[in-house]
Formats: C-alpha cells, sequence, structure tokens
C-alpha cells in the first residue's frame, strides 16, 4: 500500500512540473509576441521605410528605381510622392557633394517644405558600403529644409543598396481647432441662411405708405 502511494505521488509531482513547464513556455510565448507587436507598433516614418527597403532590396532583379517606386507607395507615406532618378553631385538634404555610387534614386514630396528625403543608392559590387554609408551620415543635414527640420535619420543596407532617409517621426497631425461663436453662416452674419441686413426694396410697399400718407 505505501508503495502505491508513493508511486501516486511521485507521479503528481512529474505531472505537476510538466504544467509549470508548459505554462512558462506559454507565457514567454506570449510576451515575446506582445514585444514584436508593440515594436512594429512604434515603428517610425523612416523606420517603417527602412523595413520594407529591405524587402525589395532582396528581391530579385531589383533597381534603384524599382526599390524606390516601391517605396513611395507604403501605406505610411502621407505626402505627393516624387520619383526620381539622380546623379552624382549635390543631392538635397546633405552639406557636401555625394559621390561613389553606380545609381541613385530619389523618394520625395512634391512639396519641399515637408522635412522628407531619401535615396536609395546602388553600389559597385566591390565598393566599400560602410564607407560609403559613413560619408553620408558625416555630411547629412537634419536642417536642410530652411522651413522645418527632420527629427530621425535612418542609413540601411541590403546587398549593394544602401538606403538613406531622414524623416519625420510621423506624419500625424493635430485636427484644426473649430472656429469659436458659431458655424460659419452666423460669423458671416447669416441666420437661417438669409443675409442679416437692410430689407429688399419692395415698390408695392412703398405705394401703400404713401397711401397711408395722403
Amino acid at each position: 500500500m505505501k508503495k502505491v502511494i508513493a508511486i501516486v505521488l511521485a507521479l503528481v509531482v512529474v505531472i505537476g512540473l510538466v504544467a509549470c513547464a508548459t505554462t512558462g513556455n506559454n507565457e514567454e510565448t506570449t510576451t515575446n509576441v506582445e514585444e514584436t507587436t508593440t515594436a512594429a507598433a512604434e515603428l517610425t516614418v523612416a523606420g517603417t521605410l527602412a523595413a520594407a527597403f529591405k524587402e525589395e532590396a532582396a528581391k530579385e532583379g531589383a533597381t534603384a528605381n524599382a526599390i524606390a517606386t516601391a517605396l513611395s507607395t507604403n501605406a505610411i507615406v502621407a505626402f505627393m510622392p516624387m520619383v526620381q532618378d539622380m546623379e552624382a553631385g549635390y543631392l538635397a538634404g546633405f552639406d557636401a557633394d555625394v559621390t561613389g555610387f553606380k545609381a541613385c534614386t530619389a523618394f520625395m514630396p512634391m512639396i519641399g517644405t515637408i522635412p522628407f528625403v531619401s535615396y536609395v543608392f546602388e553600389l559597385e559590387a566591390d565598393a566599400d558600403a560602410d564607407a560609403f554609408i559613413t560619408t553620408l551620415k558625416d555630411n547629412a543635414n537634419l536642417r536642410w529644409n530652411i522651413c522645418t527640420a527632420a527629427e530621425e535619420m535612418v542609413v540601411e543596407k541590403e546587398g549593394n543598396f544602401v538606403y538613406f532617409i531622414m524623416a519625420p517621426l510621423s506624419f500625424e497631425q493635430e485636427e484644426a481647432p473649430e472656429a469659436e461663436g458659431g458655424d460659419v453662416a452666423g460669423d458671416m452674419g447669416l441666420v437661417g441662411g438669409e443675409a442679416d441686413g437692410p430689407a429688399a426694396y419692395d415698390p408695392e410697399a412703398e405705394t401703400a405708405e404713401e397711401t397711408t400718407a395722403a
């Protein structure tokens, strides 16, 4: 009888240990999923586009223009995009000429006051990508735009492609406050859709007044 009880107790202990281990694994998995989801939700404009760049650059037959064009259609882009191939020399966002690349395509807003600029560079197969990236960072200027300044700079590389971007953290804007003192009609002196001013000229009313006076 004692042996039976001992065996039962041993089984209970083993089952308990297995259950604890399973619970611990489930909790760890849940935590990892939550952290990944949170990290994805907290991606900035530059972070989102940099991640998209790596996916596009890894595709077979990718080109600088094709990558930039794909990035311009990303859902996070909140402006009218312009995609344009660039030559070595002056590039908006830098204090010195940029050279040493095989091809380059810019992806930026058509409105110049938006603090956003990005470039997809294609380097030669034997180029020193790290040195090129260092040069970009050393000459980049977050305040290249006179009216506004970018809040973040991100540089990523994938194969022989390098992506450079300076952008605001997000494109969210506060809603414009409602005008005080009523609606537009009220502000313009309109009541019920009619002008609040002198009455319209009525010749019949004027004739009636003259007859009464007589």
